[in-house]
């Protein structure tokens, strides 16, 4: 009877405190489905990327452009996909396979011509350098020939030097939640045979994760308030001692 007659008493507490509950159980089922129905949206995307195929084209600067889907992973599914560290999972992972096929076309320079006991010995030469924006190509190839009765050729030496610059990156489309590996370079024939591109998860295992990893000391330097006899602004360079707890 008390129980009844303080409920009575208080009937628009109790009424604000039921609806609280009820309240909180509606987000709390609301977050639910949201999240199934997101793992269900990586589920089939997942799908769709492992399927696909690399799409290469030139962009309007004439850049080699490979694009291809990448998966969403959740740490645990790491380890059937790639090795890392456990204590240190990245966030991205992106790996690809390229080709690059060139041809030159140049007219080579003779030079040296000599006459050595009544052989002509002559070598030819040919050096190019050059220059695509971001990387570059230095060719030099060099071939004895001698010619007497007949024409014999020597050892021939052919160096390349290469700079490939090469840009890689991965995006998600935000209504979709498809997850795209982009690839890019300016060095001419390339081909990018095949990628992938792994987006780590950003759900509670991760945040569990690189929460585990912080650090409670630390040495640095302080900007601050501090009391020596009076309360005054300080800079310095000390120990701090930040609790996980207090930590966000």
């Amino acid at each position: 009877m008390k129980v009844l007659e303080l409920i009575l008493e208080n009937t628009k507490f109790v009424l604000v405190t039921i609806i609280m509950v009820m309240f909180m159980l509606l987000l709390r089922q609301c977050n639910s489905t949201k999240n199934a129905k997101d793992e269900i949206i990586r589920i089939n995307n997942n799908t769709i990327a492992l399927n696909d195929t690399i799409k290469n084209y030139k962009d309007k600067w004439g850049n080699s452009i490979g694009v291809i889907r990448g998966l969403t992973l959740k740490l645990d599914e790491l380890s059937d996909s790639i090795e890392y560290e456990r204590n240190k999972p990245p966030v991205t992972i992106i790996s690809y396979i390229t080709e690059i096929r060139d041809s030159l076309i140049f007219v080579p320079v003779v030079d040296s011509i000599t006459m050595v006991d009544s052989t002509l010995l002559q070598r030819i030469a040919y050096v190019d350098t050059s220059e695509f924006n971001k990387s570059s190509r230095i060719v030099s190839f060099t071939m004895p020939v001698w010619s007497k009765d007949t024409i014999r050729v020597g050892e021939t030496k052919l160096n390349l030097s290469q700079n490939i610059w090469l840009e890689a990156s991965i995006s998600k489309d935000r209504k979709s939640k498809e997850v795209y590996v982009h690839l890019k370079t300016d060095y001419p024939g390339v081909t990018f045979n095949d990628a992938q591109g792994i987006l780590i998860q950003n759900d509670k295992e991760l945040k569990k994760l690189a929460y585990s990893q912080r650090k409670q000391f630390g040495l640095g330097l302080q900007i601050g308030v501090g009391y020596s006899g009076r309360i005054m602004p300080y800079i310095g360079v000390g120990v701090h001692y930040s609790p996980k707890f207090l930590q966000w």
